[in-house]
């Protein structure tokens, strides 16, 4: 291939790559937004002023969880981070006002919001913003995927360099004579049916054990019957 098809065709992969992602994603923001509206229920009424948590009558701590938000409310003390984290299992949502700072997690971007950079943030304007979720779905959806699809080039390009390497040493072990450039090609046609078959899974919602190395060593299998009918000392 010229390395303008080649680039189409990492393209090509990179989307496949990120339509699992992507499926998740856009069920975490469809099940926030129907969650939201059920927590925004419960807050009850407060304010941050001089960088404080206050509400307008005396509240007991208290955590409230839907199927995807696990909402707590904690202007007492009693509960710290390392508790919400705790709560947290899978791809569940925290939403954690405690006695210091407000802490918002989705899974694996945990954010920790201080009550100074929040001062004027009151449980009308907070209820607002949950519920503008719901009312900007289908642009969520659009950004969501965006960035879902930059980072799977990213990681659908450090997958097929490092596979790369490898298929470098096994090449050089076959006596066959490839570049570097050329092995990156092979490889990268190579994992066309275990990224299928790994985005199937992943967009079903299963996600096998060790599946990054079960995909390398099918697509290292794959290069090696791409390559054996190459004459040794030849391209």
């Amino acid at each position: 291939m010229k390395k303008g098809k080649t680039f189409l065709y990492f393209l090509f992969i990179a989307f496949i790559a990120t339509i699992p992602l992507w499926i998740q994603s856009s069920n975490t923001i469809d099940d926030f937004s129907h969650d939201g509206q059920i927590i925004s229920e419960s807050i009850p009424s407060f304010k941050i002023e001089n960088d404080q948590l206050v509400t307008n009558e005396p509240v007991k701590s208290y955590i409230y969880q839907t199927d995807s938000i696990i909402f707590t409310f904690d202007p007492n003390g009693e509960r710290t981070i390392e508790d919400v984290k705790q709560d947290l299992i899978g791809d569940i949502v925290g939403i954690a006002f405690l006695e210091n700072g407000l802490y918002f997690s989705i899974p694996g971007y945990p954010i920790h919001f201080p009550y100074t950079q929040l001062n004027g943030l009151t449980s009308a304007s907070f209820i607002d913003l949950i519920l503008s979720v719901q009312s900007f779905g289908s642009t969520l959806q659009i950004l969501t995927f965006g960035m879902v699809f930059l980072i799977s080039l990213i990681l659908t390009f450090i997958y097929t360099l490092l596979s790369t390497l490898f298929a470098n040493v096994l090449s050089m072990i076959t006596g066959k004579q490839l570049k570097i450039g050329e092995n990156f090609k092979i490889v990268l046609v190579a994992s066309t049916l275990p990224t299928l078959f790994i985005a199937f899974l992943n967009s079903v919602g299963l996600v096998p054990a060790f599946q990054i190395e079960i995909k390398t060593m099918v697509t290292l299998f794959i290069y090696y019957l791409a390559i054996r009918a190459i004459p040794k000392g030849k391209k």
